[in-house]
């Protein structure tokens, strides 16, 4: 062999070698991280999984409830306040607390604020690739010691956003736009209930949500309601949808991968990048991305170069004014587009369980009905003040007890920046990824007897919830900003329907109806979880 074959071979040699190194360094680094977790965490009690012993640990039992989710994480952890898991035994990243004890859930949420914070790229899969879509917004900042920066810029943005998020700023354009596009919903039902005909009532609901988010935090007129077109709304859908898809089945895969050396290991490396680019289901995603990334860019460009711009009251021209001369077009683009996923997905899915739950108890159905007649006749505009919950006990009832059984984000993490102690006394391993639990915690039958039933009065006379104890909008300096918005437009959404209609569904499509496992739980007409739709019957009411 000639002198520069053999440099070369050797070249070669030493950086396979240097691969193979790095990889055992990682895999002995993970396994030491997680037998220290598993020690620290030891008299914590074992959540009910099969598979405990085995290799692939909680995954293999994962895998076979993979369309139930939600349901297997209750039953895995019912009468446990918290519970450990553990994934591959070779991955110290997979080490779950379950935390359904309300006090639990103040203090990862609220007392210790600092020591609990949001996964970040290296620990999750998931991380990387929600950040491609939604941005370095508000909701993937980390805060407290877990933070780069110890949480300057979530601090920042949170103190911008509350600022805005006011209702104030938003009470006058919300209620409009709100009416506005609930009597085009309404105005649409009107054929199908003379003619008996089903309607995708979830259809309806996504489509009246982002047609009211366009207008309120984009200043942009749009008619998905009407059937027109929107490609902010299709791309978002669409990349939602492919990220899920993608994510799920691909998780351990990816945490195989990510130990391989640099510059192919990571979430983020060339391995991934190569998993990602064979996939179907990640190339429709980066598609999407894309359409959206230059959709929203399009906005905010748009809104920074109005002459009007100190005129407007959407939610995009209150941050450009509000937001410091150094935040960028694609700063403001993340914050606002994370506002979406929240804002718009949370609020149609809260919409669309609700007219299951009426449509699946006409006796409830009747009893809001005649609530909003007495309270609400028939062309009466409902406001702020008249769907308070001491004006409306019984719809403030319904759509808690809807929240309850059916939380638009069914589950939620931090991860553990330290090692800590809970309320309960067991001890937390730094590293260790705490969930909590809404959908578990809401048919805990302790505190809700007969948790199943869905019975409005448990809410009646209302005392608002304690935020650790119903997490449904998170609880702590993280609570959730638009949540008065998002009850507001859910009552005045179904006050303007029920004035004017009845809803019902067969119970063949009841007997179907599951939920579906994204970052959002939306309704699915198939227990394999490939149809999303709500068909009821919508009737005219005699009044109406």
């Amino acid at each position: 062999l000639s002198k520069p074959s053999l440099g070369l071979n050797a070249c070669v040699g030493l950086c396979v070698a240097a691969g193979c190194l790095h990889t055992t360094w990682k895999l002995i680094y993970a396994q030491l991280r997680r037998r220290r977790m598993k020690k620290i965490m030891e008299d914590v009690p074992w959540a009910r999984y099969d598979g405990r012993d085995g290799f692939a640990g909680f995954l293999g039992d994962l895998k076979k409830n993979k369309r139930r989710l939600n349901d297997w994480l209750h039953e895995v952890s019912l009468d446990l306040p918290v519970s450990k898991m553990f994934g591959l035994k070779i991955d110290f990243r997979q080490t779950w607390l379950l935390i359904r004890d309300p006090a639990g859930v103040k203090h990862i949420l609220k007392d210790s604020f600092a020591t609990y914070t949001k996964v970040d790229s290296s620990s999750s899969p998931l991380v990387p690739i929600l950040r491609r879509f939604v941005g370095d917004g508000i909701f993937l900042l980390r805060h407290g010691v877990g933070a780069p920066d110890g949480g300057s810029a979530w601090q920042r943005q949170r103190k911008l956003a509350s600022l805005i998020f006011t209702k104030a700023n938003f009470q006058s354009n919300m209620g409009e736009v709100f009416e506005e596009k609930a009597q085009r919903l309404c105005a649409l039902l009107a054929e199908p209930a003379r003619e008996g005909r089903l309607v995708d009532m979830q259809k309806l609901f996504f489509s009246f949500t982002m047609d009211s988010i366009m207008q309120i935090f984009f200043g942009e007129a749009a008619n998905t309601l009407g059937g027109e077109g929107c490609v902010y709304s299709d791309a978002f859908d669409a990349a939602h949808r492919s990220m899920m898809e993608y994510v799920r089945p691909s998780t351990a895969a990816l945490i195989l991968l990510s130990y391989l050396p640099w510059p192919l290991g990571g979430f983020d490396g060339l391995a991934a990048k190569l998993h990602g680019a064979l996939s179907p289901d990640y190339r429709s995603f980066n598609r999407a991305v894309r359409t959206l990334d230059r959709e929203s860019m399009r906005l905010v460009k748009k809104c920074l170069a109005d002459p009007a711009l100190s005129e407007r009251k959407d939610l995009l021209a209150l941050f450009a004014q509000a937001a410091d001369k150094d935040f960028t077009p694609k700063y403001l683009k993340d914050m606002v587009l994370q506002s979406v996923l929240a804002g718009r997905d949370t609020t149609a899915c809260a919409l669309s369980w609700m007219f299951f739950v009426l449509a699946s108890n006409p006796d409830v159905q009747k009893k809001l009905q005649a609530e909003i007649d007495k309270k609400l006749p028939s062309g009466t505009t409902p406001s702020f003040k008249s769907l308070a919950a001491s004006e409306m006990p019984y719809l403030n009832g319904v759509l808690y007890e809807v929240l309850r059984l059916y939380p638009p984000v069914p589950l939620n993490s931090k991860v553990a920046h330290e090692d800590d102690v809970l309320p309960s006394g067991d001890r937390v391993a730094k590293g260790a990824v705490c969930f909590y639990l809404p959908y578990a915690m809401g048919r805990d039958p302790k505190t809700y007897p007969e948790p199943e039933v869905v019975r409005p009065e448990r809410w009646i006379p209302f005392t608002p919830p304690a935020p650790h104890e119903f997490p449904v909008f998170q609880a702590g300096p993280r609570i959730c900003l638009g949540m008065e918005m998002a009850i507001f437009e859910a009552k005045l959404a179904a006050a303007m329907l029920l004035q004017r209609y009845s809803f019902s569904i067969s119970p063949a499509e009841r007997e179907k109806i599951h939920y579906v496992n994204t970052l959002t739980m939306a309704i699915s007409n198939s227990k394999n979880q490939d149809s999303h739709n709500l068909w009821l019957k919508p009737q005219p009411r005699a009044q109406a």
